[in-house]
């Protein structure tokens, strides 16, 4: 006999309560009539959804006014591997070889699979299509880094100004402790990713650390609201010459209302940071390209026997993420967010607005203003607080039927 699944079921039937969420309230300040654009800052960051599907916007008659978010990826981008032609070295100097993509094809970034475990490499990349003839530069100096073992690390990707070539001509010079040969293996290209949000520089709070067991310098930073979105990290470094390689992490937070998890960190990804210097030309990297949506980040500096950065500044590039939509004439309008119950709407404008980027930059700029939370107008009292006879009443019912079911149980055996 299946006493306790029974007693559960009458029991989660008994206690199945749903409290509405506290949701937020805010009004909207608009220019004029029009297409009006807002920009979400950290309070919706904070009390939304990680996703943005509970924001609605509303008029001053309740009624749902469509809108479109241009909001920032936070995948990363598709790649693809191209064929390798023409692959050739010159002994005690370079190897080279061409990436062709078979047509047209935006590029964002490249990251190559090179010999070796232990270098410091030169990289430059030309571009052309296939009809032409001469090759034009994208990238004239990057560099590119592998630490061997222990703690092996590789940092072969190379940033790229957006492009469509077909071809991609790519360089790589001999390290200083390099053999006479080096060869490049294999190569992916991160796709482009079209129009971005702009960014913003963002303040966090930072925390510095030294862990000398590891020999790492850790940053952590705190970017003020549970689903701050961000696209990476720049430091201000003293030193005039240095590379050292980067991990980001980000905490691992519980939900609201569940209890606290003992502490732990999620990898956001890899960079590398430098400022190395060739032939009396100075280049450095100071940014790890990295995205997500958290409130906490770290940034663990691996500094191997090596002295500690002079890290001054530490700033976090956000991307700024709008809502636009048609405001009426006469018409006064409030945003809301913070109802968990809530699904993503489904709105036409998203389907005859063609490009959402687009769509906003055409609007006028508007305001959000303080924010109201729904419990601070309406308080919620849970249900079990306006009916205490039932719920005794109920829990009473609960302990009789167990009991009956039991005794019953004993008759049987």
């Amino acid at each position: 006999m299946r006493i306790f699944p029974a007693a559960a079921a009458v029991a989660a039937l008994l206690f199945a309560v749903t409290v509405p969420a506290a949701e937020v309230s805010r009004p909207i300040e608009v220019a004029a009539p029009g297409r009006a654009v807002i920009v979400l800052d950290r309070d919706v960051y904070e009390n939304a959804r990680a996703d943005l599907g509970d924001l609605r916007i509303s008029d001053d008659e309740g009624r749902e006014v469509p809108y479109l978010l241009v909001g920032a990826a936070d995948d990363s981008a598709p790649t693809t591997r191209p064929v390798l032609r023409d692959a050739s070295y010159v002994r005690g100097e370079k190897a080279m070889v061409t990436l062709d993509f078979g047509a047209p094809t935006p590029k964002s970034a490249l990251t190559l699979a090179l010999s070796g475990d232990n270098f410091r490499r030169r990289v430059t990349v030309e571009g052309r299509d296939g009809r032409d003839r001469e090759w034009v530069t994208i990238v004239d100096r990057a560099y590119v880094f592998a630490v061997p073992p222990p703690a092996a690390a590789r940092y072969e990707t190379i940033a790229l100004p957006e492009n469509g070539h077909q071809l991609l001509r790519v360089t790589v010079f001999r390290g200083p402790d390099d053999p006479d040969r080096i060869g490049i293996i294999d190569a992916r290209a991160s796709l482009g990713q079209g129009r971005r949000p702009p960014e913003t520089a963002l303040s966090a709070g930072v925390n510095r650390a030294e862990d000398t067991r590891s020999h790492e310098t850790i940053l952590t930073l705190d970017l003020g609201a549970r689903h701050q979105p961000f696209r990476g990290v720049a430091l201000e470094v003293a030193a005039p010459r240095f590379w050292r390689g980067v991990t980001v992490e980000a905490r691992v937070d519980p939900a609201p209302g569940r209890e606290a998890v003992p502490l732990s960190w999620t990898s956001l990804g890899e960079g590398a940071v430098y400022r190395v210097e060739h032939e009396g030309d100075v280049r450095e990297s100071l940014r790890v390209d990295v995205c997500g949506r958290h409130r906490v980040i770290r940034l663990r500096i691996r500094n191997r026997d090596d002295a500690p950065l002079p890290i001054g500044a530490v700033t976090v590039m956000a991307a700024e993420e709008r809502i636009a939509f048609e405001a009426a004439p006469g018409r006064s309008y409030r945003l809301a967010y913070g109802d968990a119950r809530r699904t993503a709407p489904s709105y036409d404008l998203s389907r005859t607005a063609g490009d959402a980027a687009l769509f906003a930059a055409q609007g006028r700029p508007g305001t959000i203003g303080p924010a109201v939370r729904q419990r601070d107008v309406d308080p919620v009292v849970p249900w079990t607080e306006r009916n205490p006879a039932l719920l005794w009443g109920g829990l009473l019912a609960v302990v009789l039927a167990l009991g009956a079911l039991t005794r019953q149980a004993l008759r049987a055996d």
